[in-house]
């Protein structure tokens, strides 16, 4: 068995634990990610970097354990709850891109 662990869930207040401790917790058995924003209580899935998640010690812990494995976006409220149009979605794609180009560079 191997873990998903879910950044923004790990990161809502009401669950008394962070992403952080959870990754040092479980180190090598975490083989995906799912990663989205909020404002730390309600589950948003919100583009990384636009809400209140703070993405910097996750990578640092991320990288502390060697972590080599898949990185997902969950953002589906991007689009639902954007407010983008047909005209508009270029510009939801290129921030949702903006965001996955930002988490690379920390990586």
């Amino acid at each position: 068995f191997v873990f998903c662990l879910d950044i923004g869930h790990a990161e809502m207040q009401d669950i008394r634990t962070s992403s952080v401790e959870m990754i040092y917790a479980i180190k090598d058995k975490i083989q995906a990610l799912h990663i989205h924003d909020n404002d730390l209580k309600g589950d948003y899935h919100a583009t990384p970097f636009t809400m209140s998640v703070n993405y910097e010690p996750i990578v640092k812990a991320l990288k502390d354990i060697g972590y080599n494995g898949y990185l997902t976006l969950e953002c589906d409220a991007h689009f639902n709850r954007g407010g983008y149009t047909a005209e508009t979605v270029e510009e939801g794609v290129k921030t949702m891109y903006d965001s996955v180009k930002r988490l690379n560079e920390m990586f």
